[in-house]
């Protein structure tokens, strides 16, 4: 399986769609491989052609269609489906994929940077939804060790983040915005310290503001 991104496919198709040559050139080579396996192309009397799921994923990609775009990778690749499922289910660690899986560290990187390409598209995705999930269980079974190793309710955000994060292996970013979407939804049972709006290190920005500390209540 040779590396590729969505944006990638998507140019290649675009090209295709505007009647340029493929020629011997090996990157759009590759993209044209990885577009036969997925059907997004086929070949027609010696020429290539966007197929009509082709034409779904470029549309889709267009307006930020995650659930589409999720939903063609699931019926087409193999190794997408199996890997997210395993995500899914709160599997997110490489060693353990790989273990699972029996696919090589190169194929799960490949799978792993599809599916994070996709929950960026939009933050609807399924994945998003299925990966925040996840990500409330991990951050508070993980608030609840920090709690009990201080014998405070008040840890420091930036240790439980990096402990969360570690966990289910998954960029800043998207810690981050799962860590502001949290907060919004337990409301009062959240209770942030740690001189707002004055940083300094150990601080966190949450929202506009920096805090040093996270009270989550029952």
């Amino acid at each position: 399986m040779r590396p590729f991104t969505l944006r990638g496919i998507y140019e290649f198709l675009n090209l295709l769609r505007s009647g340029g040559s493929i020629g011997g050139d090996r990157r759009l080579r590759e993209f044209l491989r990885a577009s036969l396996d997925l059907g997004f192309v086929s070949e027609v009397n010696g020429t290539y052609v966007i197929t009509e799921r082709g034409s779904r994923f470029m549309s889709a990609m267009e307006v930020g269609d995650a659930t589409t775009i999720h939903a063609l990778l699931m019926d087409s690749l193999e190794s997408y489906r199996r890997v997210y499922e395993l995500v899914s289910r709160g599997v997110t660690k490489p060693s353990e994929l790989i273990r699972l899986t029996g696919y090589n560290a190169v194929v799960i990187d490949i799978v792993m940077r599809l599916i994070r390409e996709v929950e960026a598209l939009s933050p609807g995705s399924p994945l998003s939804k299925d990966l925040y999930a996840r990500f409330e269980e991990v951050l508070l079974s993980k608030y609840r060790e920090l709690s009990r190793r201080r014998w405070s309710r008040y840890v420091p955000i930036t240790e439980l983040v990096r402990e969360v994060r570690n966990e289910l292996n998954i960029p800043n970013r998207v810690v981050n915005a799962f860590l502001e979407e949290f907060i919004r939804r337990m409301g009062s049972k959240v209770v942030l310290t740690g001189a707002p709006g004055k940083g300094g290190r150990g601080s966190m920005e949450i929202n506009g503001r920096r805090f040093t500390y996270i009270m989550i209540g029952d």
